[in-house]
């Protein structure tokens, strides 16, 4: 059982998600450019929402050392040497125990002196703790390891071929014994919260640490063509006051070009209930309780989504709007309507784009619900700011709470 989640969001002067160039992002549709936001980008705005409402916080980061270290020295007065030795210590130990696995497997340990890990790990925050009372455990014995040195690294060796001389060592470096417990250092990594089985974890490198997500979330785009505006800005220089031998002249201290965009965006997302019920019960299917506890999470990540933005330029921009229309429809599989906008809304004079691009989607979610049949369509409803009948998006609710409130009591009936 999906729940899918439509909305229409106009969005004023911004660039919430920009490129490696700082120009608003965009995509080619229907023949025309439409200003875009990744779906990672508004995901990950709607992630911590979703983890500050539940109470429970994650950490994405490589990192997960010195996250380590910093806890031993916080919370249990570690000094900092064998603190860092830990926090590397905790590193050793994740890619023995992914080693053990198969060959493919590990290779997430830093090179050389460095304690950034090779792979981006994401775990509860909760899990910090477990590490760090783990590593307290064993503190002896850590502190009786050593670190890298100068010299002795891979680094080294980089540096004597860039000055034309034969690397003694090249690529080759100490082999490092855990002196963790491997397979309680990665039962900790595997730990997952709400948002980690909701929105699913990637981590090749660490067998059993995957997690299928049991959402879909698309890139959101304009409804509508659009362009980027160039703002020439400068920042005054304050100072009037100097030497003879200074420029004092009022003028700027700093000059540049920001690009931005704006438009109404379609977005879309899809939540499986029964996977993310599967995902919150150990046995890897749905039970009556983590089905109930799916839909408690559902019902925050609606309402996450609906709030959230990116936080991209917004100190410069106010960009904090809310969707003007909410559609939500419980299926039996996802149902994407972004065809519906395939043909760029036009401007109606004076009009604007928010109004034909509402009307727009009821027309084009008529037409679909008649050419593929309701056999699919288990229960639907919206909510929107004007009071024009949307008749093919279900029953109209007041406002957003109403509209979040139906869909999930008719859920809870149908799972």
């Amino acid at each position: 059982m999906h729940l899918d989640i439509h909305a229409l969001q106009t969005v004023p002067y911004s660039n919430l998600n920009r490129d490696a160039l700082g120009s608003p992002k965009n995509t080619l549709y229907g023949g025309e450019i439409r200003t875009r936001v990744s779906s990672q980008s508004w995901k990950r705005a709607v992630r911590l929402e979703v983890e500050r409402q539940l109470g429970e916080p994650t950490l994405r980061t490589r990192h997960l050392a010195a996250a380590v270290r910093k806890a031993l020295t916080d919370d249990w007065n570690w000094d900092a040497e064998t603190a860092r030795k830990a926090g590397r210590a905790v590193l050793i130990a994740a890619d023995a125990a992914a080693k053990r696995n198969g060959a493919k497997e590990g290779g997430i340990l830093p090179s050389g002196k460095a304690d950034q890990s090779k792979v981006l790990f994401w775990v509860p925050q909760s899990a910090l703790g477990e590490l760090a009372e783990l590593c307290a455990q064993h503190r002896e014995t850590i502190a009786a390891t050593t670190l890298p040195t100068e010299g002795t690294d891979s680094e080294t060796a980089t540096a004597q071929g860039a000055r034309g001389r034969k690397p003694k060592s090249a690529g080759k470096e100490a082999k490092q014994e855990p002196v963790l417990p491997a397979e309680e250092v990665n039962t900790i990594l595997r730990r997952r919260s709400p948002s980690i089985n909701l929105l699913g974890r990637m981590l090749a490198e660490m067998p059993g640490h995957g997690v299928d997500g049991a959402t879909l979330f698309a890139h959101a785009f304009t409804t509508h063509s659009a362009s980027t505006d160039f703002d020439f800005f400068t920042a005054v220089d304050d100072w009037t006051h100097g030497g003879d031998d200074e420029d004092t002249g009022a003028g700027s201290g700093h000059l540049a070009t920001a690009e931005y965009s704006s438009g109404v965006f379609y977005r879309y997302s899809s939540v499986n209930i029964t996977d993310l019920a599967a995902n919150l019960d150990a046995s890897g299917e749905p039970t009556s309780a983590s089905v109930d506890e799916a839909l408690r999470i559902v019902d925050v990540y609606l309402r996450a989504f609906a709030s959230e933005l990116p936080s991209g330029k917004q100190n410069t921009t106010g960009a904090m709007t809310a969707p003007e229309l909410l559609y939500l429809a419980v299926r039996r599989q996802p149902l994407s309507l972004a065809g519906a906008f395939e043909k760029p809304v036009a401007l109606d004079r004076g009009q604007g784009y928010a109004a034909p691009s509402r009307d727009r989607l009821n027309a084009y979610t008529g037409k679909l619900h008649t050419f593929l049949g309701a056999d699919g369509l288990l229960w639907h409803g919206h909510a929107s700011i004007d009071d024009t009948p949307y008749t093919a998006l279900g029953e109209r609710q007041e406002g957003l709470h109403d509209l979040i409130t139906e869909a999930m009591n008719h859920a809870g009936d149908l799972a």
